[in-house]
């Protein structure tokens, strides 16, 4: 989560489920950032930009605004940190308002490929697992196997908000040290023990963990974080990715792994001590690092001021540091829903 959100004031939890829009229209309007009469005018595909002038590794990778990524090839879908509804997060209280009609809007429109086979969370905080549930609920998506990977925490917490018992069997808890294999060896999947981002108070936003499901959450706050993890999707042997949700990791978990590209969060890093040098020292250099988590998280996907939610400076802060380092990493910036074909 953005470590310099404020914090909603706390309402009585009867208004909060009031106020909580599942779905309703209401909150298809409020998601995407849009007027009423806009809501129903969907933008575009982008057009992929093509990564790299060598051999193509036949993988796509679509940013999905925070740190929220789809990765695509040979027919396959994975999905990490998949939040969609970017609903206001700031209103009074902090309701969640999940909104399906988002992923709808972006599946109809090529803006979003699906089902996916695996979702893999970072942490439990709303800006990365809020979404997790209603994607497994999709009724066109019934037919599917969709696995996810999650904490125990996370585990709970999708199960209080409706997570079913099929659902639940496809769910694979981890700690970080897992190292699986999908597809019958098409793809293997490290899991990595990981810390959340620390602001300047040394603390972060919901802390927390959950040993038995909660009662149906109805604020941001009631989603914790529920211990952190990063991962990395090796595609054979053509594409390594590392994927973070949180700006802060544990430098001897990455020892020895050398990713092809790096999705590096760019939350507010002012307590920890070195962050970018330390990460991309001991990665090896990178070929290619993409900064994410970095945007406003609520302003829609159709609104036409999306990108210049973007902080520039969090892609600049990266550039200084890989040339300090003397590094040959390219650092790419990201266009919410862009493919990048690697």
């Amino acid at each position: 989560m953005c470590q310099n959100c404020a914090t909603a004031s706390a309402v009585p939890r009867r208004d909060l489920l009031r106020r909580a829009v599942l779905g309703g229209a209401a909150a298809g309007v409020a998601a995407v950032g849009l007027s009423p009469a806009a809501a129903g005018a969907a933008a575009p595909a982008p057009a992929p930009e093509k990564i790299g002038s060598g051999r193509a590794a036949g993988v796509s990778m679509r940013w999905l605004g925070v740190s929220g990524w789809e990765i695509a090839f040979d027919g396959r879908v994975l999905y990490f940190d998949p939040y969609l509804s970017r609903f206001d997060y700031r209103l009074p209280g902090g309701p969640l308002a999940v909104d399906p009609a988002v992923a709808d809007r972006l599946l109809a429109t090529g803006r979003l490929a699906g089902p996916p086979e695996l979702i893999m969370i970072s942490h439990g905080h709303w800006d990365h697992m809020a979404d997790v549930p209603s994607l497994l609920s999709r009724p066109d998506w019934a037919g599917a196997t969709i696995r996810t990977i999650s904490t125990e925490t996370h585990r709970h917490l999708m199960h209080a908000m409706g997570m079913t018992d099929a659902q639940r069997k496809n769910n694979i808890v981890a700690t970080g040290g897992e190292d699986l294999e999908f597809g019958g060896g098409a793809y293997r999947v490290q899991v990595i023990r990981s810390l959340h981002s620390q602001s300047l108070g040394y603390g972060f936003f919901a802390p927390g963990t959950r040993v038995a499901p909660p009662p149906a959450p109805a604020s941001i706050n009631d989603l914790v974080e529920g211990g952190t993890l990063a991962y990395q999707v090796t595609v054979r042997d053509r594409l390594k990715i590392l994927m973070f949700g949180g700006t802060n990791f544990v430098e001897r978990e990455l020892a020895g792994m050398r990713p092809d590209v790096v999705a590096v969060s760019m939350t507010d890093s002012s307590s920890l001590h070195r962050y970018l040098e330390r990460l991309l020292t001991v990665l090896g250099g990178p070929r290619y690092v993409i900064p994410v988590h970095h945007d406003d998280m609520v302003t829609g996907f159709d609104d036409p001021n999306l990108r210049d939610t973007v902080d520039a400076g969090a892609v600049r802060r990266v550039k200084d540091a890989v040339r300090a380092l003397g590094l040959r990493t390219e650092v790419i910036e990201a266009e919410h829903l862009r493919p990048l074909l690697f």
